[in-house]
């Protein structure tokens, strides 16, 4: 049994893994920004601000791990004040965690940071794996360098580090995915703008192997992509949806249309229209084994 910690691990993905962990046995604690969590179902809660040390620092002492799911959702619209406050959410917590491992006497023996595949959004054409260093132009992809920077900078000499670049992962019941799902059902699943751009993805039991599969390899400091070897265009994405939900029809959404909902939902265009040509090839050569690599065999088992 390990002893696994989650930083802001309250989000879809936090819970999503803390079930898995749970759900081998784990000892699973979470470190929560929200006062009054009550540890249930074998999930220890544990308040911390995401800014300071406090003591909450006493409860990362012999962890086997710790992974930093800390960030507000990046589902708004890029004004000067959500931009810091994006910027806040995942620098702060990060050199928080590195400044809390450098004064624990017996610190965690692993700390997998998340990072975000957005670092090569509208990077130059191609397909980007872990060894590129053609990033995007963008503010994601300004925010993302500046998020692995903090954890580049801090120094620890018994705690490996692992930057996960995290895709928009598949879920079956939340998310990028249900959202799709549900106006395709709808008639409205067609592409979005021209449809060339890319979107890179992992389903969420290959999501969860992989964080799985790095814990157990304990490698060294190191950057790994979760995302399928396969991305595919808008295009091929929404094609294969609708035919995986047995819809013949789906309505596309021209570029201004697209926008003009953006707007309307309060998110950035780019969101919808930016294309993220990222893939893997470090974890295949080291022998990750996807069970869903391709967009048809994600979408099958999600629907059916």
């Amino acid at each position: 049994m390990a002893k696994v910690v989650l930083a802001g691990g309250t989000g879809n993905l936090g819970v999503l893994l803390s079930e898995a962990f749970l759900n081998r046995g784990d000892e699973v604690l979470i470190l929560t920004r929200q006062r009054n969590a009550e540890s249930n179902n074998g999930l220890q809660y544990v308040f911390w601000d995401g800014e300071t040390i406090g003591t909450w620092i006493k409860h990362i002492e012999r962890a086997d791990v710790i992974i930093n799911l800390s960030g507000q959702r990046i589902d708004r619209r890029f004004t000067d004040g959500n931009k810091a406050i994006l910027e806040k959410s995942r620098l702060l917590p990060t050199q928080i965690i590195g400044s809390a491992i450098q004064q624990l006497q017996y610190p965690p023996k692993l700390w997998i940071n998340f990072s975000g595949i957005s670092i090569f959004s509208d990077a130059p054409s191609g397909f980007h794996d872990e060894d590129g260093q053609e990033y995007g132009t963008g503010f994601l992809a300004y925010l993302t360098q500046k998020w692995e920077n903090a954890v580049h900078d801090i120094i620890l000499p018994s705690t490996r580090k692992v930057i996960l670049r995290v895709s928009p992962v598949l879920l079956k019941d939340t998310g990028m995915f249900s959202e799709l799902y549900l106006l395709t059902k709808w008639g409205l699943g067609g592409k979005v703008g021209n449809g060339k751009q890319y979107i890179s993805w992992i389903h969420e039991q290959d999501f969860i192997a992989l964080v799985f599969w790095l814990i157990a390899k304990e490698p060294k400091d190191a950057i790994y992509h979760a995302c399928t070897p396969f991305p595919v265009t808008n295009t091929a994405f929404m094609e294969q949806l609708r035919q995986s939900a047995g819809v013949g029809l789906g309505i596309p959404i021209p570029a201004i249309f697209a926008r003009v909902g953006a707007l309307i939902k309060g998110v950035d265009a780019s969101l919808l229209l930016s294309s993220t040509q990222a893939t893997t090839k470090k974890t295949i050569v080291e022998g990750f084994k996807f069970k869903y690599p391709s967009i048809q065999q994600a979408f099958s088992q999600l629907i059916k």
